[in-house]
């Protein structure tokens, strides 16, 4: 094996040669117990190493596990993709080979990025934002939580209303003192805002969990712009329970968190300098937590991938959070420009994972070893 070996080839027998472009780079296997035993072989410190299989016949299970193995691509058949588990190494399922080979070929011929930081983060929203404009395909997309949310305002604030006003409307006949009946109109207008304010809040927590499903058709549609291979798609149900749970997670932590520190403020108002700061920070990372969610569940990141990820891109999560939360800042723009937060948390997360996967590989120094 050579020292520019980069690349584990798992193929059946029958399959093609590989192309001229790879051979230098691939270690070629076609029987899946030579190919587990080989990586059991090399040396634990051994990363980063790319698993390409084509043969659709062949588990991935016990492959995928090794610590060796950072990247899988796996050439599928709407057979075997039931039988794929998920996994955050899986790059790319592909329904033909050619599609296979020139995104191998793309992947390693691409310079190594530089992981995102602070400034990357500041700036993806607004490149999601261009993305947005400048693909009219994404735009009716784009619209849906917008008008999602206007249905739902509508759909709860209007019996809100109305039962309000048959309550208030019973009261005034019930009495006719003129005094009680200025009460009973002022308690009429205090119920109105209330109900309103009700069905704001429930149409929010509601709006963006039921728009998941077209957020995502976003994600993906900013991933083959950026030429990076999609993932299996996830149900349309397990689509909006993921969204409504993290969206309700989202709110409990904020809730509580600023309950503490309204009460700092309340005890010692001094503590004002440190709180404002404080809450402004807080907001800006549950922001981009909810947001970035989306893409990295979509890469197949469960909740325990996650925190560590938020962990070592913690720059790049604030500064996409503050970006965005001087953004909601304007008036109704929290649903009309969402679309374009989920867009730029996804050009957020492709920089990082390809930052990550893009190391030295099987090194001459790893092979002396």
């Amino acid at each position: 094996m050579s020292s520019n070996t980069n690349i584990i080839w798992l193929q059946s027998n029958q399959d093609e040669p590989i192309t001229y472009e790879l051979r230098s780079h691939v270690a070629l296997f076609d029987n899946e117990d030579a190919c587990y035993q080989f990586l059991c072989s090399l040396s634990p410190t051994i990363r980063g190493l790319t698993l390409v299989v084509t043969d659709p016949t062949i588990s991935t299970d016990r492959l995928i596990k090794l610590k060796q193995i950072s990247i899988v691509y796996i050439l599928s058949s709407s057979i075997s993709k039931s039988h794929i588990k998920s996994s955050a190494k899986i790059h790319g399922l592909f329904d033909d080979k050619k599609t296979l080979i020139e995104q191998v070929l793309t992947d390693l011929n691409r310079r190594k990025p530089s992981e995102p930081g602070f400034l990357t983060g500041i700036i993806s929203p607004f490149q999601g934002f261009y993305f947005i404009l400048t693909t009219s395909s994404t735009w009716s997309r784009a619209l849906v939580p917008a008008i999602l949310f206007t249905l739902l305002l509508f759909l709860f604030a209007i019996p809100g209303v109305w039962a309000m006003h048959i309550l208030t409307n019973r009261l005034i006949q019930k009495y006719s003192s003129r005094f009680i009946r200025v009460g009973i109109w002022l308690l009429r207008f205090v119920l109105y805002i209330v109900a309103i304010c009700l069905s704001l809040i429930i149409a929010l927590l509601t709006a963006q969990p039921l728009s998941s499903p077209a957020l995502e058709s976003l994600i993906r549609a900013q991933e083959r712009h950026l030429k990076y291979p999609n993932r299996p798609e996830e149900s349309f149900c397990s689509s909006i329970w993921r969204s409504l749970r993290v969206a309700v997670i989202s709110m409990l932590i904020s809730f509580v968190i600023f309950i503490i520190l309204t009460s700092i403020e309340f005890f010692l108002p001094p503590a004002i300098i440190i709180t404002t700061p404080l809450k402004f920070l807080t907001t800006a990372f549950i922001i981009a937590y909810d947001i970035i969610d989306y893409p990295l569940s979509l890469h197949l990141l469960g909740v325990r991938e996650r925190i560590p990820w938020f962990k070592h891109y913690i720059w790049a999560t604030l500064g996409f959070g503050f970006a965005m939360e001087i953004i909601f800042l304007i008036p109704g723009a929290f649903f009309l420009l969402l679309p374009s937060g989920i867009c730029g948390a996804t050009r957020l997360v492709v920089a990082a994972e390809r930052a990550s996967i893009h190391q030295p590989l099987l090194s001459s120094k790893d092979e002396s070893t």
